[in-house]
């Protein structure tokens, strides 16, 4: 008889914990599954291919890019620009088979103290960039070493892990050791959309691999930019 009141105050008690417990779940957060994160923003289509030459140099024209003080100060302003570049680099080759049917290129060269940068912008009527990517990769999977043709330097090629800019269908990087009267160090990325190709060669603080591997991927997103304004 005296266990009675105990039993019914611990019924009643949970009673009362079960009424409230309602309340508190209402109250609580609820799991739901993530969202799923967003797509990654990604670049828009390529423009049509151009029709005529006329088109072909208006376009390479703009595809040039504008390094200012902002970006470093010895690239205030260009020290060199002409159409009459020669070609895509091709290494242990005379040149990329499909680069000889180019329609119109442009060279800018900005020569410093510290920094070289070379931008070359060639663009076609009939030939897809990535035609002229995959060339190169070819020629890299077996040129590992070559004579610079009227330079007098030794080039090996040089593949930095990580490389300076991630490579991919579009894109070809890789670095190279020019060995002659002094040892320096060149960079080079290739970038391709539609019908047009941008080459940016590099060097930096006297040739020091990691400067220019980092001078590479800093003037990297700018080619970029500027070849989607024209490709």
């Amino acid at each position: 008889m005296r266990r009675t009141p105990l039993v019914l105050f611990a019924l009643l008690a949970l009673a009362g914990s079960t009424a409230c417990a309602p309340g508190r779940a209402a109250d609580a957060p609820r799991w739901s599954a993530p969202a799923s994160a967003p797509a990654s923003p990604t670049a828009s289509p390529p423009r049509p291919a151009p029709t005529s030459t006329a088109e072909v140099r208006s376009r390479v024209t703009a595809a040039m890019l504008t390094l200012g003080t902002e970006f470093h100060p010895e690239t205030a302003e260009h020290t060199e620009e002409n159409s009459d570049a020669w070609k895509l680099i091709s290494l242990c080759r005379d040149a990329l088979p499909s680069d000889r049917r180019r329609t119109a290129h442009r060279e800018r060269i900005w020569d410093g103290e510290t920094v070289w940068i070379r931008q070359y912008v060639v663009g076609y009527l009939k030939v897809p960039g990535r035609k002229l990517a995959d060339e190169l990769r070819t020629v890299l999977k077996t040129c590992e070493k070559y004579e610079v043709p009227d330079d007098g330097r030794t080039s090996v090629i040089v593949r930095p892990s990580p490389p300076p800019v991630p490579n991919g269908p579009d894109v070809v990087t890789f670095c190279e050791k020019l060995i002659g009267q002094a040892t320096r160090h060149q960079c080079t990325l290739l970038l391709v959309r539609g019908n047009f190709v941008v080459q940016v060669d590099v060097s930096a603080a006297d040739g020091d691999l990691a400067a220019g591997a980092a001078l590479l991927a800093k003037v990297a997103p700018l080619a970029t930019a500027a070849l989607e304004k024209a490709a």
